[in-house]
């Protein structure tokens, strides 16, 4: 059977890929009877005798070959631990903090805003502790909402769009406090509804849109979390 690689497999976890039939096989490195492939890259594999079955949400694939001259069907996959006999697992140090690959709303919201939410209200107040966790879930914020991003095939540097007027306001207060002039008070003025502007762009366009449903250039359709 041929197919597409959507996860790479490490020595650690087992690689994933999309049959031309629809449904998903795990491999492993042993498997592989080529070159390693990479995400994107069409192969060629045996499915284990009893695994194709419709029981089995994912199959196992034997002897799997690398198909030279085929170009990848996308530049980037995201990598994640996988169940041979189920849906993929949650890789929460990737969810919250690596920027790749691509996540869906509804995880985007429940796993994401409303968890580091919890974790500034909970946290933010304790000396030092708090601090640091406040940096953690801001730079998490930023890695969530830069894979929403890419859910809906857009540049995860959109997400930085209401961060830069907000960032030129905040650094123009002092200078309005302190009797600078107009000049400054008209930056923090209309920097401030830059930033709203933007925010109000984002939250709309990109964080409660739905994903694209098939694939980007950012990879597959992430698989929805299921602790």
């Amino acid at each position: 059977m041929r197919g597409r690689v959507l996860a790479v497999a490490e020595a650690s976890a087992p690689g994933l890929v999309a049959g031309d039939d629809g449904r998903r096989y795990a491999y492993g490195l042993t498997d592989l009877r080529s070159a390693a492939p990479r995400a994107g890259e069409a192969v060629d594999f045996q499915v284990e005798p009893g695994s194709g079955d419709s029981a089995r949400p994912i199959g196992t694939a034997r002897d799997l070959y690398l198909i030279p001259g085929v170009v990848p069907a996308f530049a980037e996959a995201p990598t994640h631990p996988v169940a041979l006999h189920g849906a993929p697992k949650p890789d929460w140090t990737r969810f919250y903090l690596s920027p790749n690959g691509r996540v869906t709303l509804g995880d985007y919201w429940l796993y994401g805003f409303l968890v580091l939410f919890a974790v500034n209200l909970l946290l933010g107040w304790i000396p030092v502790f708090g601090q640091i966790a406040s940096l953690v879930a801001a730079w998490a914020g930023i890695a969530l909402a830069t894979k929403r991003c890419h859910d809906v095939n857009r540049s995860g540097w959109w997400s930085w769009l209401p961060i830069v007027p907000l960032v030129a306001g905040l650094a123009a207060v002092p200078l309005a406090l302190s009797n600078a002039g107009d000049a400054a008070v008209a930056v923090v003025v209309v920097s401030s509804l830059l930033a709203l502007i933007a925010g109000a762009w984002l939250f709309f366009a990109v964080l409660i849109r739905q994903g694209d449903p098939g694939d980007n250039r950012f990879g597959p359709p992430p698989p929805r979390i299921k602790p």
